[in-house]
C-alpha cells in the first residue's frame, strides 16, 4: 500500500491518512495525530540531514542502523474494538508495536514499504474511487486555479479587459 493523500475529516478536524493499495481500488482510511500528521506531510527525510533537520521519527533509523539492523516495513496488523494496531518490522524479522500514526510517520519518513493485513482490509477496507480519492483535491484545484489566474493577470494588459464588441461605452450610450 501507499500513502496516496492526508485529508481532514470535515466534522472533527481530524487529520486522516488515506492508504491505497497499489494495483487494486481498495484503500484505508486511518485516523492519525496531529503532530505525526506534521511529519508525514513533510514526506521522506533527505539523504543529507543536519542535526537541526532530523526529527524524532528519523531517530528510529539511525538507532536501528547503530544497532546492524535496518527497518524492512510498517505493517498495520490488526483492528480490535475499532482501533487499529500498528507495528514496524526489521529486517531481521523483529517486530516493534507502535500506534499506527507512530508507525505510519516512520514509514514515511524512511520511505518503508506499508502492509495491511488482509483481515483489515477486509473489515474495513473501501473503495478508493468510490471516496472520491482517485479525483484530484479539491483544494490543489482551487490552487491551481488561482495560480492560472495569477499568471495570466501578470500578463495582462489595460486592452484585455476593453468593452466587447456592441456593448454600451461607459456613459451608457449605445454605440450603434
Amino acid at each position: 500500500m501507499r500513502l496516496a493523500r492526508l485529508a481532514v475529516h470535515r466534522m472533527t478536524r481530524e487529520p486522516l491518512a488515506l492508504l491505497v493499495e497499489d494495483e487494486a481500488d481498495r484503500c484505508l482510511v486511518v485516523s492519525v495525530r496531529g503532530p505525526q500528521a506534521e511529519v508525514i506531510d513533510r514526506g521522506p527525510r533527505s539523504a543529507v540531514t543536519d542535526d537541526d533537520g532530523r526529527l524524532t521519527q528519523d531517530l528510529l533509523a539511525d538507532l536501528a542502523g547503530i544497532l546492524g539492523r535496518r527497518l524492512d516495513h510498517a505493517e498495520i496488523t490488526d483492528l480490535v474494538d475499532d482501533r487499529f494496531h500498528a507495528e514496524l518490522v526489521l529486517d531481521d524479522g523483529t517486530r516493534l508495536p507502535g500506534r499506527p500514526s507512530d508507525v505510519l510517520a516512520v514509514a514515511v519518513r524512511e520511505a518503508l514499504r506499508i502492509e495491511v493485513a488482509d483481515a483489515v482490509l477486509d473489515a474495513v477496507g473501501q473503495s478508493f474511487s468510490a471516496l472520491g480519492g482517485d479525483r484530484p483535491e479539491p483544494a490543489r484545484e482551487a490552487a491551481e486555479e488561482v495560480e492560472r489566474m495569477r499568471a495570466f493577470l501578470e500578463e495582462a494588459t489595460a486592452q484585455d479587459f476593453g468593452r466587447p464588441p456592441g456593448a454600451p461605452d461607459v456613459e451608457g450610450r449605445d454605440p450603434g
